[in-house]
This record gives structure tokens, C-alpha cells and sequence, in this order.
């Protein structure tokens, strides 16, 4: 039960972040769309950054981009191929676990990649006040996955 309970998350945070890239792609990623992008959007506005500093992240995402947009696309064929393993209730075992390490392999490297950007947006563009509202914002979302992972355990 835990191990679908993780894998539902997993699936849930990779489909948010394929739907974030496309927003992006389709949007360019324009000024406008920061304040109303959801956890971008959000996240701009608590660190209260200036315009320069949403453009040099917008820089970086378009060098970027191509990279995670490739991991999005590898993982979304290794989900279809996962359909195709249990399609009408049938289960390969051993097919829908080597599928399933391939999209860990893949979900790594999507975490590493996003590891990557933080690190140079903290590095490379956020002022020490901000570095610190960046470092209060993780811990708060670190509060409430635990939070949310404490209420499935419960049930």
C-alpha cells in the first residue's frame, strides 16, 4: 500500500511538472504568466523578485529546457508502456519491473536536473534576503509533505 501510496505522489509530481513544461513551451514563459502560474507564480511573489531577476531565471529555464522537456518525454513513454504491461487488468510482473526502474532512473535524473536549476537560481540570482525567504519556503514545504505523507500513513 505505501509503495502505490509513492508512486501515486511520484505520478502526480511528474505530471504536474510535464504540464508546468508545456505551459511553459506554449507560453514562452512571458512576463505576465508569472503572477498567475501557479507555484511560480507563487514563488516570485514571495521572494518579491524584480523583473530582472524573472528574466535571468526565464534565460536559464530556456537553456534548460530542452533537457527536462527530453526527461518529460522519456517518462511519459515509459508511463505508456507501463498501460500497455497491466492493459486490461493483466499484470507482467517482470515487464512492469523493468519498466518501473527505468522511470526511477528517469525520475532521478528529472530530480537532478531540477537540483541543478534551483541551485544556480539560489546561487546566481537571489539576493541573501531572498536566500533566506527561498530556505523558509523549502522548509515549509518539507512541513507539509510530511504532513501529507503522516495523514496516508494513518489510514
Amino acid at each position: 500500500m505505501k509503495r502505490i501510496a509513492i508512486w501515486s505522489c511520484v505520478a502526480l509530481l511528474l505530471g504536474v511538472t510535464g504540464v508546468a513544461v508545456a505551459l511553459a513551451n506554449a507560453r514562452g514563459w512571458h512576463g505576465h504568466h508569472w503572477s498567475r502560474f501557479g507555484a511560480m507564480g507563487y514563488v516570485a511573489r514571495e521572494l518579491d523578485l524584480s523583473n530582472a531577476q524573472k528574466q535571468q531565471i526565464r534565460s536559464m529555464w530556456q537553456a534548460e529546457r530542452p533537457a527536462v522537456s527530453a526527461l518529460v518525454q522519456e517518462f511519459s513513454a515509459e508511463s505508456k508502456a507501463m498501460d500497455q504491461a497491466t492493459a486490461n487488468g493483466n499484470l507482467d510482473e517482470s515487464k512492469v519491473q523493468e519498466i518501473a526502474a527505468r522511470q526511477g532512473v528517469t525520475l532521478s535524473k528529472l530530480l537532478v536536473e531540477k537540483e541543478h536549476f534551483k541551485t544556480r537560481i539560489y546561487a546566481s540570482v537571489l539576493n541573501p534576503e531572498q536566500r533566506t525567504k527561498a530556505d523558509k519556503l523549502q522548509s515549509q514545504w518539507h512541513e507539509r509533505l510530511d504532513h501529507i505523507g503522516k495523514g496516508m500513513g494513518a489510514r
